[in-house]
């Protein structure tokens, strides 16, 4: 019997070296950084009210200014900055509401949503409409910018 107990902790040992996870870890893990990028349009169907659209905004925003920094990259951090004093307000309502709809799957659902800003497939083209829309979204007031944050999400491609 004691080897039987043996035999089946070897063989379980072994089975963990095998190299592939668990299914259920392959499902709860994130998709990789190089998986293939739905087009702009997919990223904002998912968008329900227009806070969620301020709070994925910024988001996209957020990632443009980190990111487009150097030779053939439009820099965004000047309007940015802008637009985060100039919402103050609102960014902290929508991201109140961001809590509420995701409860303790925010992170996650945070860094899919920068995952999806980062992994861009033309960072040139990014980095100039952010630094457009930015510049835009900068100028706004906070009610115009709720009423057009859809519309601003799409042109960041």
């Amino acid at each position: 019997m004691r080897i039987f107990a043996l035999s089946l902790a070897l063989l379980a040992g072994l089975a963990a070296c095998s190299g592939k996870p668990p299914p259920q870890q392959a499902r709860n893990s994130l998709p990789p950084r190089h998986a293939s990028l739905p087009p702009v349009p997919q990223r904002t169907a998912v968008v329900a009210n227009p806070g969620e659209a301020v709070w994925h905004l910024r988001a996209g925003l957020n990632v443009a200014a980190l990111s487009c920094k150097g030779r053939g990259r439009a820099p965004v951090t000047a309007y940015y900055s802008r637009f985060l004093g100039r919402h103050k307000a609102l960014l902290s309502q929508a991201y109140a509401a961001e809590q509420r709809r995701h409860g303790k799957g925010l992170d996650r659902h945070q860094t899919q949503l920068y995952n999806r800003f980062a992994n861009q497939r033309s960072p040139a083209q990014f980095c100039a409409s952010s630094a457009n829309v930015a510049k835009r979204a900068a100028a706004m007031d906070s009610p115009a910018l709720a009423a057009n944050a859809r519309r601003l999400l799409d042109e960041i491609a």
